[in-house]
């Protein structure tokens, strides 16, 4: 280094071809200032701000190793460095260095497509464009030093290109204010390192009509706050639309934290302080945020973190109420044109939500967003997506296996992902039909596993009528089950609201119960565990057919189908299955039988002593 504090750079071949390779930890900023003139002041202040946001600066002989020559480690970190920052000030151009990193900084950006962000922190654009007052000087004194024509030509052509980057002023941008310029240039370095984005699959399909309507939602023009909640069963896509909505708006927004997996990053040790901790770590550079140790601590430091400031925050996959208690606070604290985004299987949890902020006086703040189920045609393509890596299957016959695929998966982004993740790359036929028939008995285990999160927070209660609607009621009216589940003392209409909220049935117009396919099968699937060949020890039987083997040998079942539309149960006289009615808790369509012309009341009259209920 030299009397002017100035770092000289060795370019010779010896020197770098020995330069370590473990010197460059991969820098992501390259700071390049005149240290007489902004070292010790607006430099400092700037590489500070970098560093407590945790993005990787260089600056001088930071992150050098002892007895490393500073040439050529220097120039690495320049190369390798995604950002270069150019500290123009009136001793720039006076310093050699400076200009033979800025010949550098042009050539990795017109090669490598490194972004320069210029600052011009006391001179004109325009005077570093085309070198006048002090760079003019500088220019004169070069040649004095009789430093070559081409390359005094080279520094000169260097700073008019990178003079005509759009850069920051400091006196036009901030009038002159140095600490709005570094949150200016913080927040510009985190846009372009895309640190606050999440990650998001590049096989998105059908993303545009959920973006239309949750961007209709939010409202990002409109003052306020505002709370968007995306509810749905497992495996619907919520984050997924989350994250490409958080992606396309944060840069709107002062400061921005997506929290992913809330449900289960709580359950572990020190959970949501976890949580309020990385959500402080996107607002504020504090000491403090390492010292909390209690959930109270961390939420007093939330509230004064985000006073004021426009904010947009995702709570990916919440739980209940209180860990947006816990995680955002009250909306009443936040700026206006801030804007929250839920995702949750629950929607009691946006319910209550809702009912919190008009008790406050907040209305017109929330809304909810249900993503539809994806259609036959945009099914297709996602799943060949990941299957086939195209849009479309390659032939009319794995054309016709795929929509095999697609309906089996019924419109659910997760079943497609996974299943089409498990076919990529086997071009055997005979073993796509055979994965065919396996999904008709043994459900996927990723895709079970995603759904059964939500069975598993349900009481024994709510798991009870779960599993005897995916068993035995879909597509009944629900008054008949619901005197058998009164009778048990089960409080149904309590606990089919519970269903309902978590996104586990629907109850059509017509009061039928609906379930989508795989809840069903999720249902089933944990009936039969650990009996799979054995029909007669489940508690809910099904299948007609085992149902038939099963009773006849008049083991002990919790409910029984006899389906009397079908043809094959007409052999069976009313005497044979009241012979076992005892075993029987719930007789479900017992209808006429043509054969003997036995009556639905005749029917009744004979299990009632037996049977808990019947529905004809």
């Amino acid at each position: 280094m030299n009397s002017n504090g100035r770092i000289p750079l060795i370019l010779g071949n010896s020197t770098v071809a020995s330069a370590s390779a473990t010197a460059a930890a991969q820098y992501e900023v390259f700071l390049r200032f005149c240290g007489q003139d902004t070292r010790k002041g607006f430099t400092d202040f700037l590489y500070t701000y970098l560093k407590g946001a945790t993005i990787r600066t260089f600056k001088d002989n930071e992150g050098l190793h002892v007895g490393e020559e500073i040439g050529p480690v220097l120039l690495k970190s320049l190369k390798e460095s995604k950002i270069a920052i150019p500290i123009f000030s009136k001793n720039y151009a006076f310093s050699e260095w400076c200009l033979r990193e800025l010949v550098q900084m042009v050539q990795c950006h017109e090669n490598e497509g490194q972004v320069i962000y210029p600052i011009f922190y006391d001179v004109d654009p325009y005077d570093v464009r085309h070198q006048i007052g002090s760079y003019e000087e500088a220019f004169r004194q070069h040649r004095k030093k009789r430093f070559k024509e081409k390359t005094i030509q080279g520094w000169k052509q260097a700073l008019k290109k990178v003079g005509q980057m759009k850069g920051l002023e400091l006196k036009k941008e901030t009038n002159g204010h140095e600490g709005a310029l570094v949150k200016m240039v913080v927040e510009m370095v985190l846009l372009k390192l895309k640190r606050n984005y999440t990650h998001v699959s590049d096989n998105l399909v059908g993303i545009d009509e959920h973006k239309k309507e949750m961007e209709r939602l939010l409202d990002v023009g409109s003052n306020g706050v505002r709370i968007v909640g995306i509810h749905g069963m497992g495996g619907l896509g919520k984050t997924t639309i989350a994250k490409v909505i958080y992606n396309n708006l944060c840069e709107q927004f002062d400061c921005c934290c997506f929290l992913d997996d809330v449900r289960e990053n709580s359950q572990q040790s020190s959970g949501i302080v976890k949580l309020q901790k990385k959500l402080l770590s996107k607002f504020i550079q504090n000491e403090k945020i390492s010292e909390i140790v209690d959930v109270s601590e961390g939420i007093n430091l939330i509230k004064n973190a985000i006073h004021g400031k426009k904010v947009l925050i995702v709570l990916d996959d919440l739980e209940k109420m209180s860990q947006f208690d816990e995680l955002a606070g009250s909306c009443d604290w936040f700026a206006s044109r801030s804007r929250i985004i839920v995702t949750t299987r629950n929607k009691e949890v946006l319910d209550s939500l809702e009912a919190v902020n008009q008790r406050k006086g907040l209305f017109d703040i929330f809304r909810s967003y249900e993503p539809p189920f994806m259609n036959p045609n945009v099914s297709l393509q996602l799943f060949s997506k990941y299957a086939f890596m195209r849009d479309f299957p390659p032939n009319k016959e794995y054309y016709s296996l795929a929509k095999d695929f697609v309906s089996f998966a019924a419109g659910l982004p997760l079943v497609l992902v996974t299943i089409g993740s498990l076919l990529f790359g086997k071009k055997d036929k005979a073993l796509w039909e055979e994965k065919r028939r396996e999904l008709q008995e043994i459900p996927v285990t990723e895709v079970q596993s995603k759904l059964k999160i939500s069975f598993d927070a349900l009481t024994d209660v709510e798991q009870e009528i779960f599993l005897d609607i995916a068993c035995i009621f879909i597509g009944h009216n629900k008054t008949g089950p619901c005197y058998m589940w009164d009778d048990y003392g089960f409080y149904p209409r309590s606990v089919l609201n519970v269903l309902v909220l978590r996104s586990l049935i629907k109850v059509g117009d017509d009061d039928t119960f609906q379930m989508h396919d795989q809840l069903r099968d999720l249902g089933r699937h944990i009936v039969r565990e650990g009996k799979v060949d054995d029909w007669g020890r489940l508690s809910r039987l099904w299948n007609t057919e085992k149902a038939m083997e099963v009773y006849t040998t008049g083991q002990l079942i919790a409910v029984l189908v006899l389906d009397s539309m079908e043809p094959r149960w007409t052999r069976w006289r009313p005497a044979t299955i009241y012979a076992h009615m005892d075993t029987v808790k719930w007789l479900c369509n017992l209808l006429e039988f043509d054969d003997n012309r036995c009556s639905s009341r005749c029917c009744i009259e004979k299990v009632d002593d037996h049977a808990n209920g019947v529905a004809w």
